[in-house]
């Protein structure tokens, strides 16, 4: 990573695993922004600049594919990065995840260091 401050959205409905993860990440050089769920992250996307996303699979409403899928058919927004997360590692939803254009799957229970080599690694991709 070059001197720039990158701006992260981690989305997860459970608020521990979303500070869990924006607690790793405080470490880092990032503007760290969180949203609760899928509609406040595609808001949330739409109105401001993000470098990379952190998104959760099982979510109520609008889950992890729903958005997934919506950022992929938006020229902009499927430009930035998407690490899926998931407590859940079930090979067909990996592969699928794939597919649908996220960069990397990781677990929930992956510790911080490597959560941070993760981002960035996947920022080294990331849009201007």
């Amino acid at each position: 990573m070059s001197g720039s401050v990158y701006s992260v959205l981690v989305v997860d409905d459970n608020r521990m695993d979303r500070l869990k993860m924006i607690h790793a990440l405080n470490a880092g050089d990032y503007n760290i922004y969180e949203a609760a769920g899928g509609r406040e992250a595609m808001e949330m996307l739409r109105s401001q600049n993000f470098h990379l996303v952190l998104l959760d699979v099982l979510m109520p409403e609008i889950n992890g594919f729903q958005v997934l899928e919506e950022m992929q058919s938006d020229q902009l927004l499927a430009k930035i990065p998407v690490v899926m997360v998931s407590a859940i590692d079930e090979q067909e939803d990996v592969k699928k995840f794939f597919a649908m254009g996220a960069v990397e799957f990781i677990t929930k229970s992956l510790d911080a260091e490597s959560l941070r080599k993760c981002v960035d690694s996947n920022l080294e991709n990331a849009p201007d």
